[in-house]
């Protein structure tokens, strides 16, 4: 299987208040006009990170802009498993929802599971506000399950922010195959790690956080 870096997180430190969400999130499936501007963002900035070349997206991209200049602030992708096989899949020995259901000790349906990529953002605060608005939005549809690959520094942010996610193997780049993994730069230098969360509960820790922040006096 062909790869692509788009289950990379790039976005740069942020404190780890969460920004009020007062930004739309924009939603851009195929066909949109906005997407090739979009990909065009990530593309960008995978480059300037990690030398990445982004060659293939996910079915859905997802942006945050600026509401005076349109500017893009951040950006990302998604993909159902109920649709299709995932990226992260290439990392695990069997499929995704049976590593989930080993895990947990329950079952767990394919097509409650949504693979999160092509995190993006070259502004600080950004990242952390698209992750909070697109979980709300994907819990919309019907999520139960977000899965990623993120680096360790990622996930020990996650960590801080009071949600815990599962880890369910190493991203070894040598299941991509030597080319294949070449197209990730630098990406395996920062060790990453596929992790699964539940939508539910990783919401209510963030809304959580945020309501303490409010209380006392934190703003974005």
């Amino acid at each position: 299987m062909q790869t692509s870096p788009w289950l990379t997180p790039v976005f740069p430190a942020s404190p780890l208040c969460l920004p009020a969400p007062s930004k739309r999130l924009n939603i851009h499936p195929a066909g949109d006009p906005r997407r090739p501007e979009i990909e065009a963002f990530i593309r960008r900035v995978f480059s300037a990170r990690f030398e990445a070349r982004v060659e293939h997206f996910a079915p859905v991209l997802v942006s945050l802009s600026d509401p005076v200049d349109g500017r893009i602030l951040a950006a990302a992708g998604y993909r159902s498993a109920g649709e299709a096989p995932l990226f992260l899949e290439n990392y695990l020995h069997e499929p995704v929802e049976q590593v989930l259901s080993g895990i947990c000790g329950n079952p767990v349906v394919r097509d409650g599971i949504v693979e999160v990529g092509h995190l993006a953002s070259d502004q600080p605060g950004e990242g952390r506000r698209l992750i909070f608005l697109l979980g709300q939005h994907l819990a919309d549809e019907g999520a139960q399950w977000v899965v990623s690959t993120l680096t360790d520094a990622l996930r020990q942010l996650f960590v801080r922010l009071g949600i815990t996610p599962l880890a369910l193997g190493r991203a070894d780049p040598s299941r991509l195959g030597t080319a294949a993994a070449a197209s990730w730069g630098s990406y395996y230098e920062h060790e990453p790690i596929v992790l699964a969360g539940q939508l539910p509960q990783a919401l209510k820790s963030l809304a959580r956080r945020e309501a303490r922040q409010r209380r006392n006096g934190r703003t974005a």
